[in-house]
C-alpha cells in the first residue's frame, strides 16, 4: 500500500476531527488504523511527517496517550492519491479506489468531477504508430448490447457502432442508403427483395449470408418479449433465394418496412453463435473487447465492409455516484483551441393521462384545466437551457409552424377545473429520474398551488414504469421522448409499441383509434401524405388534452478543433463512424471531447 493510501486510511479513521486539532491516542490504536505491526508503524508515521502530511508526538508507556495532528486534509490526500493512480496510467483503479473507500457523498463527487479532465481523445506515437483513444463517461449503467433489447438512449448510441442494419436513413435527402444491403427492390409494398453486399464480415471472422438475416428476422419477429417486435409482426414469411439474395413477403402493403428495417432493432446478427447481451457479435466498425462492472472497451473492427473506423478504442466509464454529468463544466477553461457546437434533440418533453386507471382525469375539462396550467412559453422563458423551444408538438418544425398556439392562463385553467369533477383530489404524477423533469414538476406544483389543484409528484427509475403494478399507482406520467434521426419511424414505434410509455398509458378505446390510423398510414407510398397522417394522430391526441407537450431541448457541447467530422445523431451524441482527428505536430495530444 502506497504512503499516501496509509494516510488518507488514517485521516477516515479520525475524520471527525479537523486539521491543525490535537487528538489524543496511543500507538497500538493508530496501528490498529494502519492495519500494521507497531514497528511499521512508527516508520510510516515518520515518514508522514517528513513529508508534513501530520505531526505525531509519541509518549512511551503502556497506555499513554500520543499526540497527533493532521496537516493535510482527508479529501487533499484522496485527490492526491487519485492523481497518483491516474499519473501511473491506472485508471480503472483509480475509479475502484474512489467507490470502494468509505468517503463521504461530498467528496466521492468531487473525486469523481475530477476524473473528467482524464476523460475524452488522446492520441499517442508509439514506434509501432499512432493510437487514438476516446474515454467516455457516462452515470447510467449498459444493462444490453442486445440490439432487439436496447431500453435507453446510451445504449443504442453505442450499439449502432457495433451493429449493421439492412440499409440506412440518410436525414438530408429522407431517403434510404445502402447498409449491409447494397440494392433492393419492392413489390407493391408487399415483397421486399434485399441484394446483400459480398464478403461482409462478423467480428468472429464469419462472412454473413443470406442466412443470418433470415435468423435475425425469424428471432424478432417470434419472440414476444422483445419490446418492439410488433414492429415486424408485418413479416408474413422470409425467402433465402441465395446466399446473398433475401425476400421478406408481408402481410399487407407496408411503405414503413424500409423505416423498419434500418433502425438498430433490425441490426443483423449471426445465425450460428448465440448472442451475449453484454459481449455481441455484430458486423460495425467496432467490436466488443471488454465488458465489465463499470467499463466497456470497444476496438476498431479493421475489417468493416465500409471502412476501418479511425479512433482505435473507446471506453466508456460507468460512473454511477456522479449525480450530474457536467453538460457544461464550468471549471473547465475552453481556449481559442475549442469551439462550441450546439445540436437540436429530436423529441419533445410531454405528460401523458393515464386512462387505465380510474380519476377525474377521465373528465375533458380537468385535462384541458391542466393544459391551461402548463405553459410551455413561460416554462422555457422562466426555467431556460436546456429548454429552446415551447413544443406544441413533437416535432420541432412542426411547433415552429404553430403561430395561433393554446393561450394558456391560470384564469380559465380555474374555470375549467370547477366544470370538471374535481373535489379536491391529490393528483398523483410520476416523472424520472432526470435534472430538467425534476425542475419542472417544481415548476408545475407551483402553478397548481395558485388554483387550488393537489398535486403529489413521485421521482422513479425509468424501468419501473414498465411494470404494470407501478404505473397503475399514477394518474399522469411527466417524461421526454428522445428521436432518432428518422422522426416518421420515432412517431410509428411511439405510437405502436406496447413498449413506448405514451402507448402503454392509453386505454384499449384510444389505442384501436390510433392504431387504425396507423393501418392506413403504412399502405401509402408517398411520405408526404404518411407525415400529415402522422400529424393527424398527434393533434387528436392533444385537443382532447390526452397528451400536453412543454418543450425541446438543445445541447451544447465543446470540442478542440482538431477534431473533425462530427455529426450529431438523432439521439444528440456524435457519430463515431465519421470522427476523426487532424495530425498534431506533438507526439502526444490530448483532445476535449465529450460525449453527452
Amino acid at each position: 500500500m502506497n504512503l499516501i493510501e496509509h494516510y488518507v486510511n488514517l485521516r477516515l479513521a479520525y475524520q471527525e476531527y479537523k486539521e491543525e486539532e490535537r487528538i489524543e491516542a496511543t500507538t497500538g490504536e493508530i496501528s490498529h488504523h494502519l492495519s500494521c505491526t507497531m514497528r511499521n508503524t512508527n516508520i510510516l508515521m515518520k515518514k508522514m511527517m517528513e513529508l508534513g502530511y501530520l505531526k505525531w508526538m509519541p509518549q512511551k508507556g503502556r497506555g499513554r496517550k500520543s499526540t497527533l495532528l493532521f496537516h493535510l486534509s482527508l479529501l487533499e490526500a484522496a485527490t492526491s492519491n487519485v492523481q497518483r493512480l491516474l499519473t501511473e496510467k491506472n485508471f480503472e483503479e483509480a475509479y475502484s479506489y474512489i467507490l470502494s473507500i468509505q468517503f463521504s457523498q461530498v467528496i466521492k463527487e468531487k473525486l469523481l468531477h475530477n476524473m473528467h479532465s482524464h476523460f475524452g481523445l488522446k492520441s499517442i506515437t508509439h514506434s509501432t504508430g499512432r493510437r487514438d483513444t476516446l474515454k467516455i463517461p457516462q452515470n447510467l449503467k449498459i444493462h444490453t448490447l442486445d440490439p432487439t433489447f436496447v431500453g435507453i438512449v446510451h445504449e443504442a448510441h453505442i450499439v449502432q457502432h457495433i451493429f449493421d442494419p439492412l440499409v440506412r436513413y440518410d436525414r438530408g435527402s429522407k431517403t434510404y442508403i445502402p447498409g449491409i444491403a447494397l440494392a433492393w427492390e419492392e413489390n407493391n409494398g408487399i415483397e421486399w427483395t434485399f441484394y446483400l453486399r459480398k464478403g461482409v464480415m462478423f467480428h468472429h471472422g464469419r462472412v454473413l449470408q443470406a442466412k443470418d438475416v433470415q435468423y435475425t428476422m425469424e428471432r424478432l419477429r417470434t419472440n414476444q418479449q422483445i419490446p418492439y417486435h410488433t414492429l415486424f409482426e408485418c413479416v408474413e414469411k422470409v425467402t433465402m433465394i441465395d446466399d446473398i439474395t433475401i425476400q421478406f413477403t408481408l402481410k399487407k402493403p407496408n411503405y414503413m418496412f424500409l423505416d423498419v428495417m434500418s433502425s438498430f432493432f433490425s441490426s443483423i446478427i449471426p445465425h450460428d453463435i448465440e448472442l451475449d447481451p453484454l459481449m455481441p457479435i455484430g458486423t460495425g466498425p467496432y467490436q466488443v473487447e471488454k465488458n465489465e462492472e463499470h467499463l466497456l472497451v470497444l476496438e476498431a473492427f479493421p475489417h468493416h465492409f465500409q471502412g476501418r473506423p479511425f479512433l482505435d478504442t473507446i471506453e466508456v466509464w460507468h460512473m454511477p455516484n456522479l449525480k450530474e454529468q457536467p453538460d457544461k463544466i464550468e471549471e473547465r477553461v475552453y481556449t481559442g483551441e475549442h469551439e462550441t457546437a450546439t445540436y437540436q434533440e429530436l423529441g419533445s418533453f410531454f405528460f401523458v393521462f393515464n386512462l387505465n386507471r380510474n380519476g377525474c382525469h377521465h373528465n375533458k375539462n380537468f385535462r384541458l384545466a391542466i393544459q391551461q396550467i402548463v405553459d410551455p412559453f413561460k416554462l422555457v422563458k422562466e426555467l431556460g437551457y436546456p429548454r429552446r423551444y415551447p413544443a406544441y408538438s413533437f416535432r420541432l418544425n412542426q411547433s415552429k409552424q404553430i403561430v395561433n398556439h393554446l393561450e394558456n392562463n391560470l384564469k380559465e385553467a380555474k374555470r375549467l377545473l370547477s366544470l370538471s369533477s374535481y373535489e379536491g383530489q391529490v393528483l398523483k404524477v410520476a416523472t424520472f429520474d432526470f435534472k430538467e423533469a425534476k425542475e419542472d414538476m417544481e415548476w408545475l406544483e407551483i402553478r397548481c398551488q395558485q388554483i387550488g389543484l393537489n398535486i403529489e409528484v413521485s421521482v422513479i427509475q425509468a424501468s419501473e414504469i414498465y411494470e404494470k403494478k407501478v404505473l397503475g399507482l399514477y394518474d399522469i406520467i411527466y417524461t421526454g421522448e428522445t428521436f432518432e434521426i428518422n422522426e416518421e419511424l420515432s412517431l410509428y414505434m411511439m405510437y405502436s409499441s406496447d413498449n413506448s410509455v405514451l402507448r402503454m398509458a392509453l386505454d384499449s378505446k384510444t389505442k384501436q383509434h390510433i392504431d387504425m390510423e396507423l393501418n392506413y398510414l403504412i399502405s401509402l407510398d408517398d411520405l408526404n401524405k404518411r407525415s400529415a397522417l402522422f400529424q393527424k394522430i398527434e393533434d387528436w391526441l392533444r385537443e382532447e388534452a390526452y397528451i400536453i407537450q412543454t418543450y425541446h431541448t438543445i445541447e451544447e457541447q465543446n470540442y478542440h478543433k482538431a477534431l473533425k467530422g462530427i455529426e450529431v445523431s438523432g439521439y444528440g451524441m456524435p457519430d463515431l463512424r465519421s470522427l476523426w482527428v487532424k495530425p498534431d505536430t506533438e507526439s502526444s495530444s490530448s483532445y476535449s471531447i465529450y460525449i453527452p
